[in-house]
């Protein structure tokens, strides 16, 4: 019999198998895709200095250094209206904000690294769970598991409600258009939260230029997404400005509606829900991912059981959940006299260095 057995093989299972599995835990990771699945997708994925942090305790952090981008300031403001302010790995007292690294780029970082901590089995569909109140068996494609608890650290659906989670879902009724773009000078480090005139969007550095995340409507979406490079990025200089220069390449579009998607409640017996699985945010803030190694890190330590793990993760999650859908709600609502008070309120983040140091140190380090 397993300690535990996580199902789902993306980034914070494997970091959940690793920090585990360095605790002593005996572990079996089950992953539906087969070994090496994901190595050459070149997503973009923010990760903040606190996760950098669980991610070298794991000693996966010195592997992704050489092809990550750290984040220095992070420029916050709004297209047509005034107030701007930024944030900077200073105000934080941290030597980075965060870093920027490929989805294939961690994925190849933790895979490399999990065998030696856990029993890694791909091409393995879970079909079940079944909670027997002193274990769990876990009924798969390849056979039936016994372990004393089992965490699904991705995807769910079907899967999740069967367990008996509550399933709860908020259309925010855009879609992110996200890109590589290239401008005519160097990012210097610097990442962009910019509010414009169609939806928010965000420039974060990596190599030689920026992965985009872009909020649009639905159509606007798809007949940005369709457009021709030339039309594209003279649309996206358009609503972004020049604060960033002159756009001049994209590459590798891609679209997808966003949503807000939580279960509840964290933890149902001996099952636990970590990661997508658990929740899924707005990219608005870059915490998705964040969230996720940080549920990871606190269910490896309380394993072989998830005693207090609901309990522990409660704060946390509510305030990152809670900030993420109020800073989406906040910069997508048109109301009149609304890009005034914006513009106001980032006067007082950019002139009030407490809150700075505050809001910052949140962004990095998790502590909303």
């Amino acid at each position: 019999m397993f300690d535990t057995v996580i199902v789902g093989g993306g980034p914070v299972g494997q970091f959940l198998a690793l920090a585990a599995g360095r605790r002593g835990a005996d572990v079996l990771l089950l992953e539906a895709k087969p070994a090496g699945a994901g190595f050459d997708d070149d997503r973009s994925l923010a990760l903040s200095w606190g996760s950098w942090l669980l991610l070298r305790r794991v000693d996966v952090a010195e592997q992704l250094e050489p092809a990550s981008t750290p984040i220095l300031r992070i420029h916050v403001s709004q297209r047509g209206g005034f107030g701007r302010t930024e944030l900077t790995a200073r105000d934080a007292n941290v030597p980075v904000l965060g870093h920027i690294v490929g989805y294939g780029e961690l994925q190849r970082a933790l895979s490399g690294r999990v065998r030696q901590a856990a029993d890694v089995r791909h091409q393995v569909r879970v079909d079940g769970i079944r909670d027997e109140g002193d274990a769990v068996s876990i009924t798969t494609s390849t056979g039936t598991y016994a372990a004393r608890t089992a965490i699904v650290a991705e995807g769910g659906g079907p899967l999740v409600a069967s367990l008996g989670f509550e399933q709860h879902v908020k259309d925010y009724g855009v879609h992110a258009v996200v890109a590589r773009v290239r401008t005519d000078r160097s990012h210097g480090n610097v990442a962009y939260e910019r509010f414009g005139h169609a939806g928010p969007m965000a420039l974060l550095p990596r190599a030689d230029g920026f992965a985009l995340v872009w909020a649009l409507a639905p159509d606007d979406a798809r007949r940005v997404l369709a457009s021709p490079d030339g039309d594209f990025l003279a649309r996206l200089q358009r609503e972004f400005g020049w604060r960033a220069g002159h756009f001049i390449e994209v590459a590798d579009r891609g679209a997808y509606p966003l949503v807000l998607r939580r279960a509840e409640p964290r933890a149902r017996g001996r099952v636990a829900l970590v990661g997508n699985a658990a929740q899924t945010l707005h990219p608005i803030a870059g915490q998705g991912l964040n969230l996720g190694l940080r549920d990871a890190w606190s269910a490896a330590s309380t394993l072989p059981e998830l005693d207090g793990f609901s309990r522990h993760r409660r704060p946390d999650r509510a305030a990152t959940i809670g900030f993420t859908d109020a800073l989406a709600g906040m910069f997508s609502i048109e109301w009149p006299g609304i890009e005034w008070a914006r513009g106001a309120g980032l006067e007082v983040l950019d002139t009030t260095p407490s809150l700075r140091r505050m809001f910052a140190r949140a962004l990095t380090l998790g502590r909303f």
